[in-house]
């Protein structure tokens, strides 16, 4: 995940130290023992169950048995072997990085959510990423900055779609998006509905470019919509209208407005230069990546493509290490940074 500049990051107040040294500092160094622990065992749990599958199956195969057990134990044996390889040095990273996040959000004035289940992301249909058949949610952060209501987190959404009957059916799944979604209360007083993509050719397979409708009947008697209806919902929206240049070169080469006809006065006089600006400076953080944006009648959506996650760094002693917080907290603050650009750019309109 990109870092946030010098100058824009919360945590290079010089709490954070303070914060490290009392809270973080102590709890990083009490868990040198434990990250050695898990290293030593992940090896021996390797080294010995490879070992004893290697015999298992030399011994099979040595034998005159016609039994698949055997072969199967050990290869079962090896397998499980090298999950376990794996996944304890993984499942000890999640749980130090919970830890970690859940107390700096404490620090930074918001909440962490682990699993991140509350995260809303049905308003994300306005950028195609609501209903897809596989979601994988992490480390939501959220609560308030400035006075705006703010809410993120990491997911990856994948569709399955399959082919053929019985032993002939084959399932393929196709990633949609992989990055960080992010939520935040519109400044602006309610209004407009429309969206900004990347222009066509700028994300592989036109990620971010795409559109979802959620649809809901009212009670258990009530159909759901046909898909006539449906089809006409997506005409009449912003997903299905045609790109409208905003007269910003800059700005039309990051993104394409895409608004109803009757909804595009609203959305240009939305997008004024400070606005403009802000959203460009949004996206610069992320390293210039695949970003599309909603503007949703109060809320701002963000999506951004990007196969990083929050990282605590290398799982090794010592870990009582500041770099570790200062690059977690830059991370976690990016969500900071993105409410107070969209807002002081709203009040640079204000004022003018």
């Amino acid at each position: 995940m990109a870092s946030i500049p010098e100058a824009d990051s919360p945590s290079t107040a010089p709490d954070l130290r303070a914060f490290y040294e009392s809270s973080l500092r102590p709890y990083l160094a009490a868990q040198d023992s434990r990250v050695r622990a898990t290293q030593r065992n992940r090896w021996l749990v390797l080294v010995l169950g490879l070992a004893i599958a290697a015999v298992i199956i030399t011994w099979a195969w040595q034998s005159d048995s016609d039994s698949e057990f055997g072969p199967m134990a050990g290869f079962g044996l090896a397998a499980i072997s090298i999950g376990y390889f794996w996944f304890a040095k993984a499942g000890l990273a999640d749980d130090l990085r919970h830890e970690l996040m859940g107390r700096i959000a404490k620090f930074l004035g918001l909440r962490y959510e682990p699993a991140a289940a509350g995260f809303d992301l049905e308003p994300f249909a306005l950028l195609g990423l609501a209903g897809a058949d596989k979601v994988r949610r992490s480390d939501r952060v959220f609560g308030e900055v400035g006075g705006l209501a703010v809410d993120m987190m990491a997911v990856k959404l994948a569709d399955e779609s399959s082919t053929g009957t019985g032993n002939q059916r084959h399932t393929r799944t196709t990633e949609r998006f992989s990055g960080l979604l992010i939520s935040v209360e519109d400044p602006a007083p309610p209004g407009v509905l429309f969206r900004l993509v990347p222009p066509a050719g700028a994300t592989t397979r036109n990620m971010l470019r795409g559109f979802s409708i959620v649809a809901h009947s009212q009670s258990a008697d009530q159909p759901l919509p046909s898909a006539a209806e449906l089809q006409a919902k997506l005409a009449a929206g912003p997903e299905g209208a045609p790109t409208t240049p905003t007269g910003d070169s800059a700005f039309d080469a990051r993104f394409e407005l895409h608004a109803a006809a009757a909804d595009i006065p609203a959305a240009l006089a939305r997008l004024d230069s400070a606005t403009r600006a802000a959203l460009l400076d949004i996206a610069a953080i992320f390293g210039g990546g695949p970003v599309s944006v909603g503007f949703d009648g109060g809320e701002i959506l963000l999506a951004f493509v990007t196969e990083q996650r929050f990282e605590i760094g290398p799982l090794r002693p010592p870990m009582a290490q500041i770099e570790r917080v200062q690059h977690l907290a830059d991370q976690m603050g990016i969500l900071a940074v993105i409410a107070e650009k969209l807002r002081t750019g709203r009040e640079a309109v204000a004022a003018d």
